[in-house]
């Protein structure tokens, strides 16, 4: 649990970063939108304990120092995958607006994004319960979660996904294709069809895709900068402003070093990337989730999060991760989600394979060592086929899937891309004999033996000639022995593979960073993942681009709160 922040004098100017600047993105899931693209030095971006608490605002930049004051109605701080859609939401309702990035360039990664109740789901004929969909994510956070702001994405991600559609239609080369595959996958954990993904035209089912931000940030910007916004990159956002009660601008540095003021008449968005890049953060607030961080940008740098607590936003609840079940050392393993067996240090099984890639993780967290390994066999391309996971985990193409260019097609190219590479690193090895394996896994588990590996190998294939899962209660269908060699055994170990800390600051339902007493600091909005209390201690990975499609929806519902003010 993060703590709750301590009373912050209240300042003509609400202090931010120094020297270090506003982190560049917002929210993305790595899993399902592949690799972010280079973080920043770390130099720019400094985690190390500072010599005061780091909820003290620094010193303020005194009036002699801003070399040139900009006028504008909104600013966004951020330009990912929130604050491209808020710039061109504002510059489309008519607002001035600045949108400050502080990098030479957006931030891309996810490529879907999840929504109830849009046209391209109503021409498929598909419907939603929302008292079974809402109640099912608040259980998921075992209801540690602001119901209102599930209620809120349920109600409003239609039209955000309409919208966002629109905008890629109209570039001529885009459009969505909606994730069906997902509606019937059998097991606990059914994901519905929310997932929409941004595809370029022609799209091709079954087939590899070129999809995601990395096509659409582009077109988005394009338009919000023809219809007038003020886009200014290597211009990270040092300090809130704030008049009276009100925030009402941000000071930034340009790239010739010098301060200028923007004054928001509308409000300021925080849409900057939350703090999970940030390993003095983390460990302060997530000491829980700080140990293994194998995949977070640094330029998640907390900067926004902490202006926004600076100025006397709440924060936390409930801190934790987007963790998942693929973290290996010294990266990630795309595979390491499907529900292979799965042994300890000890060489036993210890779980049910097929779960959501963050109770995965929960899992092998557990384990002595926080590591475990994923076993399977020369059958790997038809054990995954029966497997027919989904979402970020898939790695067989099906009818209803949209497969990105990264999706393997066969059992030679799923080699090449996912095995050829782990041997070569050390992290897998492969045996023609179950014996080998074992004395091969032994370099990382020295406790694993011969006789104890073979022992659940025995007991486990046993169960998957019987068809049920009498020790863990995996799924039958996907309870698939391993027989034939070579044998593959491939190390893997609890680590956060995303890119979001899910506990940013307190919103209410526009979107305003509330206090502690939950009283709104007026002119001041947090979304993407500055923006908390969506979540519990678990991110619902089977609800595709659930993460993404929060950030759009809640985008535009913060810069239309702000028009109206």
């Amino acid at each position: 649990m993060g703590t709750q922040p301590s009373t912050i004098n209240r300042r003509s100017f609400i202090t931010g970063m120094l020297a270090t600047g506003v982190a560049l993105s917002t929210g993305a899931l790595v899993g399902c939108g592949g690799e972010p693209r280079n973080a920043q030095d770390s130099a720019s971006n400094p985690s190390a304990p500072t010599s005061k608490d780091w909820t003290s605002p620094p010193s303020p930049v005194e009036n002699g120092e801003i070399a040139e004051t900009v006028e504008a109605d909104i600013v966004i701080i951020g330009a990912g995958t929130s604050g491209i859609p808020a710039a061109l939401t504002a510059v489309e309702g008519g607002a001035k607006t600045v949108l400050l990035e502080k990098g030479d360039t957006y931030f891309a990664a996810p490529n879907w994004f999840a929504g109830i109740g849009s046209r391209y789901q109503n021409e498929l004929g598909l419907t939603f319960d929302r008292s079974e969909i809402v109640n099912d994510l608040m259980w998921y956070a075992s209801h540690r979660a602001d119901q209102r702001l599930i209620n809120l994405w349920y109600d409003n991600s239609g039209e955000a996904i309409d919208w966002y559609g629109d905008e890629l239609e109209e570039s001529g080369s885009l459009e969505f294709a909606v994730e069906t595959d997902s509606k019937n996958t059998g097991g606990k954990h059914a994901s519905p069809p929310v997932a929409h993904v941004p595809v370029e035209k022609p799209y091709k089912e079954m087939q590899p895709n070129k999809m995601g931000t990395r096509l659409t940030h582009p077109v988005l910007l394009d338009k919000a900068v023809a219809l007038g916004l003020d886009l200014r990159y290597k211009t990270p956002a040092v300090q809130l402003v704030k008049e009276d009660d009100r925030v009402a601008g941000v000071i930034a540095k340009n790239e010739a070093g010098e301060y200028v003021r923007f004054l928001a008449s509308k409000g300021v968005v925080l849409a900057s990337g939350g703090y999970s890049g940030n390993r003095y953060l983390m460990e302060k607030l997530n000491p829980d989730q700080s140990q293994n961080l194998t995949n977070n940008p640094q330029d998640n740098g907390g900067d926004g999060f902490k202006m926004g607590v600076w100025a006397g936003g709440d924060y936390g609840r409930c801190a934790w991760v987007m963790s998942s079940d693929r973290s290996t050392e010294g990266g990630g393993w795309t595979p390491g989600s499907q529900p292979w067996l799965r042994v300890n240090k000890f060489g036993e099984r210890f779980c049910n394979e097929d779960a959501p890639y963050d109770f995965g993780a929960n899992a092998g967290a557990m384990n002595p060592g926080n590591d475990w390994w994923n076993i399977f066999d020369s059958k790997y391309w038809d054990a995954m086929t029966k497997y027919h996971t989904t979402i970020c985990s898939r790695m067989v193409p099906a009818p209803g899937a949209v497969c990105t260019t990264l999706v393997p097609t066969d059992a030679d190219s799923f080699f090449e891309m996912h095995i050829a590479p782990q041997l070569e690193s050390g992290n897998m090895v492969q045996a023609d004999t179950l014996d080998e394996l074992a004395t091969k896994m032994q370099e990382k588990s020295p406790d694993i033996t011969v006789e104890s590996l073979a022992k659940t190998l025995e007991r486990y294939n046993e169960l998957c000639d019987k068809g049920v899962d009498d020790d863990f209660g995996k799924i039958g269908f996907r309870m698939v022995g391993v027989t034939e060699p070579p044998y593959y055994a491939m190390h893997m170990i609890t680590g956060e593979t995303g890119l979001a800390a899910l506990d940013g600051l307190r919103v209410n339902t526009n979107l305003e960073v509330v206090d502690a007493q939950g009283n709104a600091i007026r002119g001041l909005y947090a979304v993407g993942n500055d923006q908390g209390g969506f979540y519990g201690m678990s991110y619902p990975w089977y609800y595709g681009g659930l993460h993404a499609g929060k950030n759009l929806t809640f985008a535009r519902l913060a810069v239309k709160h702000a028009l109206r003010s």
